[in-house]
């Protein structure tokens, strides 16, 4: 599976997190890393260029700083441009059907930050809706999102820990949710089959 990832970070050479998330992807077989900022400093996309390396890779990890509960805003440059009618959506916008898409991201607080009755409110999966919906516009499949919590405070040690499960999450081949879930319910049948067997009448 070739996998693309767009890095949306302001300035990736200053960054700790993304940066090492963006170094230790670019030696992965298959992956393809774009640090948008840097290639575009003016925000002019080239469409048909982005486009085709849509169409040359199977998965899309979008990777970005959770800024003021978004991605900072060279992403939404890229995908105000990028994703065409025709092409991504509407009539004949079916080339990106069947692609995987998820997001890699970090943020500054802690996870219980981010839930029901945290100082932010809601959890980061809800913060990122958008681009859950992206994803099912364009007829994608949208995969959970990788999020890296206390990045102001992370020691290197976290970094390099965060980014050791980074890469075990946005490169696992042959995502199956409901295969995984099929495969829960099995399991823990088993087991309550097990316990009763073994359990004296």
């Amino acid at each position: 599976m070739k996998t693309l990832v767009l890095v949306a970070h302001p300035n990736l050479e200053t960054s700790r997190i993304n940066k090492a998330w963006a170094r230790a992807l670019r030696r992965q077989p298959g992956v393809t890393v774009v640090d948008l900022a840097a290639k575009y400093p003016d925000h002019a996309i080239d469409i048909l260029e982005e486009q085709a390396l849509l169409l040359a890779h199977d998965r899309y990890v979008l990777q970005f700083p959770l800024y003021w509960y978004s991605s900072p805003p060279i992403l939404k440059s890229w995908i105000d441009a990028v994703l065409q009618p025709g092409f991504a959506y509407a009539v004949g916008g079916t080339r990106l059907r069947g692609k995987e898409w998820m997001v890699s991201t970090s943020v500054g607080s802690t996870e219980d930050g981010y839930r029901a009755g945290g100082h932010n409110q809601f959890t980061v999966d809800e913060m990122l809706r958008p681009f859950q919906q992206t994803a099912a516009y364009t007829g994608g499949i949208y995969r959970s999102p990788y999020c890296f919590y206390r990045a102001m405070l992370a020691t290197e040690a976290d970094i390099v820990e965060g980014t050791r499960r980074m890469l075990q999450h946005v490169l696992r081949p042959g995502i199956d949710p409901e295969g995984e879930h099929e495969r829960f319910v099995i399991d823990s049948l088993n087991a309550i089959f097990q316990r009763a067997d073994e359990t004296p009448a």
